[in-house]
């Protein structure tokens, strides 16, 4: 799997350039990248989700709701045969795929066949992951 770094569209509203400048934005960024919904527009929604929850736009209580608003189904784990979790470098799918992988402390986006953060995180155990249902 290929690493795109990324900041979601985060770089056309705020800077970026410096280590100083990043934020613990990665649920904004990563789902900004699946759905394709510009990152201004994600953040808003999920600051106004997050006043009628009471939970922080970053916590899986606040933006799961918010996915499957969109029509995304939560599902368990990636795991190898001998039921072991696979890391997010291990994990492939079909071209156009558009997941969405919940780590340790952190949500990033697999698209098409690429992983898109901006940082590498190929290496992090992959938990549950969320993906858009397909309409019948």
């Amino acid at each position: 799997m290929r690493y795109n770094k990324s900041f979601g569209g985060r770089e056309k509203y705020f800077p970026t350039k410096y280590k100083k400048d990043r934020t613990n934005d990665c649920v904004i960024r990563a789902i900004a990248h699946a759905t394709e919904i510009d990152y201004r527009h994600v953040f808003q929604d999920l600051l106004n989700l997050s006043w009628k929850t009471g939970h922080l736009p970053n916590e899986e209580r606040c933006y799961g709701v918010y996915l499957e608003g969109l029509g995304w189904k939560k599902h368990k784990p990636f795991r190898t045969a001998n039921n072991r979790l696979l890391k997010v470098g291990q994990i492939s799918g079909r071209p156009s795929w558009s997941i969405l992988v919940h780590t340790s402390s952190h949500l990033t986006c697999i698209k098409d066949g690429e992983l898109y953060d901006s940082w590498d995180c190929r290496r992090a155990s992959a938990y549950s992951y969320y993906q858009k249902e397909k309409v019948a």
